[in-house]
């Protein structure tokens, strides 16, 4: 197992997680450096395809994008992310952005492994003025090759999601595919 060194915790912050051994996904809370388990292949291959179907609509989409929060010790990492358009600089330069730079993240659950999906990250998000998040969860039937997508907007003024309306992923990628 390889050892973690990690700057002292009390002045760990988002670039820190940059130095931070690979195989893990890593957050930071409030200054809590919150260390996720490697996801499912279920997990993955749902956040594959909605990544391949945003990105087939010509979005600017990325998995894992690392969305900042209003200070140096505050960063979630969405399953995929949609940016709004050019960054200051291009992209190079950033391995994080903040919630402004983003239209839309999604958040794959993983079962077993709440991590706030339908509370926490949902208020965060909503604070940081993204205008759409996705929950995909799985299908009431558990079917292994569907999953079950809530679509969250943010009412203009708000800060809080409202939904808008959920269908199965099959049927958002048949929508997306006809445009």
């Amino acid at each position: 197992m390889p050892s973690l060194n990690l700057p002292p915790i009390e002045s760990l912050d988002v670039e820190d997680l940059l130095s931070l051994p690979e195989g893990y996904r890593y957050e930071l809370h409030e200054g809590n450096l919150v260390i996720m388990t490697p996801s499912t292949f279920g997990h993955k291959s749902i956040a594959r395809r909605l990544f391949l179907m945003l990105h087939t609509a010509g979005l600017d989409v990325f998995q894992d994008a690392g969305v900042l929060g209003d200070r140096p010790r505050d960063c979630r990492l969405p399953d995929v992310g949609v940016v709004t358009g050019a960054l200051p600089g291009g992209k190079q330069g950033y391995s994080n952005l903040p919630g402004s730079a983003y239209r839309l993240v999604v958040e794959v659950v993983s079962e077993n492994s709440l991590n706030g999906e339908y509370t926490d990250k949902m208020d965060w998000y909503a604070k940081r003025g993204i205008p759409e998040y996705w929950i995909v969860d799985q299908t009431p039937d558990r079917d292994e090759d569907d999953a079950h997508v809530r679509i969250l907007r943010l009412p203009p003024g708000k800060s809080t999601y409202a939904w808008e309306r959920s269908l199965l992923l099959s049927e958002l990628e048949a929508e997306y595919r006809a445009g």
